[in-house]
């Protein structure tokens, strides 16, 4: 081969080969220091692709799991006032039943009426000051949403349906009641058990509610864990695999800069051949 100056081919390729083993080392150094084998697109783009599709998925679900959670505290709220409008209920059912037998007078069915009606009111000051997050619960019909997953779809969207729990309102209706006679307390007594009904049947429905909210905490927490170690797979580094690339990467370097030294041969010769 003969000696040139200008185009020293064989040191060409020794640099060439030389920069592309500095630039491995370099991304295995970035891959083993921060963990991940995907750390910019142009590693892998539809493995980061995917990775941060996952990794959306994940906190969707995670906020998700936080809003179950809230509207469970907000149940047991609407729980803890149930049960009180449940108990006052009996109550005035049991002042009805008095009030309706004939062992008692006038007198005493006024007394009786005096409690009946501040239960009612009581019934309705619960209803009204019942609140989670300055949003009101029983003074009206509503639907309330809970959003679980990370879409507008029935799946990762659960509703419930609280109804108006006031003594006044259309539902229990027991404005108009009074055991002030007996004609009335015996009226009284339908309607009463109708109310309870009412409220027994609110209740159900919201603790089967909660079970399943309960129950959809559980199942995120599965799928969560799941998808962080699928996100994991496709991102994170296999630090052996890497350390091993990282320890060729550095000898091929090294085997690289001696081999420079011998493609400078030529140039010492034609130097040579100058001082001669």
């Amino acid at each position: 081969m003969p000696a040139t100056l200008s185009h020293n081919v064989n040191l060409k390729h020794v640099n060439y080969n030389m920069q592309i083993h500095f630039d491995n080392t370099g991304s295995q150094i970035e891959k083993a220091s921060s963990g991940m084998r995907v750390n910019r697109s142009s590693d892998d783009p539809a493995s980061l692709a995917l990775a941060n599709g996952i990794r959306s998925d994940v906190q969707a679900l995670t906020e998700g799991s936080r809003n179950v959670q809230q509207s469970i505290n907000m149940l047991q709220v609407v729980e803890g006032a149930l049960s009180q409008i449940t108990a006052m209920v009996h109550r005035m059912t049991s002042l009805a039943t008095q009030s309706a037998s004939s062992t008692y007078n006038d007198s005493n069915r006024s007394d009786a009426n005096a409690e009946f009606q501040a239960l009612k009111n009581e019934i309705d000051r619960i209803a009204k000051i019942t609140a989670y997050n300055d949003i009101h619960l029983l003074d009206s019909a509503e639907e309330y949403t809970v959003q679980a997953g990370p879409s507008g779809v029935n799946n990762d969207v659960s509703r419930i349906a609280i109804g108006d729990m006031r003594a006044t309102g259309p539902e229990l209706n027991l404005d108009p009641l009074a055991t002030d006679s007996q004609k009335n307390a015996q009226e009284a007594l339908d309607q009463l058990e109708t109310a309870l009904l009412i409220v027994t049947t609110e209740r159900n429905q919201l603790g089967a509610f909660q079970n399943r909210l309960e129950l959809s905490i559980e199942n995120i927490a599965a799928i969560t864990e799941r998808m962080l170690s699928a996100e994991g797979t496709v991102r994170d580094a296999d630090i052996a695999q890497t350390l091993s690339n990282l320890t060729r990467s550095q000898i091929m370097a090294q085997a690289a800069s001696s081999l420079a030294q011998e493609a400078d041969i030529d140039v010492d010769r034609i130097i040579s051949l100058l001082q001669g």
